[in-house]
């Protein structure tokens, strides 16, 4: 269960402070930069989910220029830090069209907050996780998953099933259980195609699947989890099975 990657670049040591006490519970800071070659560097070796740049470096707008570096690179949602008011900042920084732009000193409840609307942006899911609890989105290969106060990520292929319960539905790892505030056929069918349905209550990663019992229908999971097929999905089950086999 891995949470958010956040790479900060701030060269003020009372900041970095701050900004570690408002992040560190519900996110993993990856790397701290306080200068420009170093934030390159951390950036390339642990390819964060989010970067939080502070926009004046040593009295220069190296956050602007790091930016840039990103978006060419790499790009990820960006959040500007700064205590300059002035507008050939704000300009200079709208160019590299970051998420949000924050000012000095940083509020720990609206950092967080930022963050999350960032992510929506960045899926163009305005809403998702800033308005509910047990939301989910995805990107690419990958779920982000509200849990209380934190983002967990869950890569798709290490789903093995998911469980229906009513307007929700549980999303099962190898040895985690996430709740999510979707029903099993919206989420379903945003899912890859090896994810199948079995069941009304059960859709299952054939990727995971070690065997399929026909004596009473069932399938075995890697992780030893018998699932019931429902007799209207045996015949899908079975010659997906072959196939994959």
């Amino acid at each position: 269960m891995d949470k958010i990657n956040i790479l900060i670049f701030e060269d003020n040591l009372e900041e970095i402070e701050i900004l570690k006490q408002a992040l560190s519970d519900n996110y993993n800071i990856c790397g701290i930069a306080t200068n420009y070659d170093d934030g390159v560097k951390t950036f390339n070796e642990n390819l964060p989910d989010i970067a939080i740049l502070d926009i004046f470096i040593d009295q220069a707008r190296d956050g602007i220029r790091f930016a840039d570096y990103i978006n060419h690179h790499h790009p990820i949602p960006i959040l500007f830090l700064t205590n300059s008011k002035d507008k050939i900042s704000f300009i200079a920084a709208k160019k590299q069209k970051p998420y949000s732009y924050l000012l000095k000193p940083v509020n720990p409840f609206e950092i967080r907050f930022a963050i999350e609307l960032a992510i929506e942006k960045y899926v163009d899911q305005i809403g998702q996780l800033t308005t509910k609890d047990e939301a989910t989105l995805q990107i690419d290969n990958t779920l982000l998953i509200k849990k209380g106060n934190v983002l967990v990520k869950v890569a798709i292929d290490d789903i093995y099933y998911v469980e229906s319960d009513d307007k929700y539905c549980y999303i099962y790892t190898n040895d985690a259980r996430f709740l999510v505030q979707k029903s099993l056929k919206s989420f379903s069918e945003t899912l890859p195609q090896n994810f199948v349905s079995i069941h009304r209550k059960y859709v299952v990663n054939t990727n995971q699947i070690l065997s399929v019992h026909t004596n009473d229908y069932t399938v075995i999971l890697k992780n030893n989890k018998d699932i019931p097929v429902s007799q209207r999905h045996r015949k899908v089950l079975l010659e997906l099975f072959t196939i994959i086999k």
